[in-house]
């Protein structure tokens, strides 16, 4: 996922094209391959229903899932949304709510690295989950400089 300016008023946080497509295409075999296995499961040999219906599950969210943080200037809002063919979550933030952008360890073992934007209450929301260090502090850097809103590197000394 990369952040990137679209213009003076507008930026977005998103998946790459290349690997959007690379993922959705290993997506669709997982998918065939699930669906394929749904339907010959009347014989001896085949996988159990829920292996069947894992792979399904997996290839659906690679194909039709996506995620992404919009920013615009003139409307002075952020947009997080996710969607797996229809609208998951589609959150709007104003950026006079917003008290800056934090870039801090995350605790999950398979994501490294996040970046949370402040909201003037204290609360924090995730916007993007890098897996390098120093992608979380370009990322954290390149929104707050974006919106102009001060950002805090949280992240432990190498």
């Amino acid at each position: 996922m990369y952040f990137n300016k679209l213009s003076n008023d507008e930026a977005v946080y998103r998946v790459t094209g290349i690997a959007k497509l690379l993922l959705r295409l290993i997506s669709l075999v997982i998918l065939l391959v699930g669906i394929v296995s749904v339907l010959g499961s009347d014989s001896a040999k085949s996988l159990p229903i829920w292996v069947s219906g894992f792979f399904c599950w997996l290839g659906w969210l690679g194909v039709f899932g996506g995620y992404v943080c919009r920013m615009n200037l003139s409307s002075q809002t952020i947009q997080l949304k996710a969607s797996n063919l229809y609208t998951v979550f589609n959150r709007v933030y104003h950026l006079k709510d917003i008290k800056g952008f934090r870039a801090m360890s995350a605790q999950a073992a398979t994501q490294r690295y996040r970046v949370y934007m402040v909201l003037n209450d204290g609360t924090h929301v995730a916007v993007a989950n890098p897996k390098e260090r120093g992608v979380a502090v370009n990322v954290c850097k390149n929104m707050a400089e974006f919106t102009g809103k001060p950002y805090e590197n949280n992240l432990p000394e190498l």
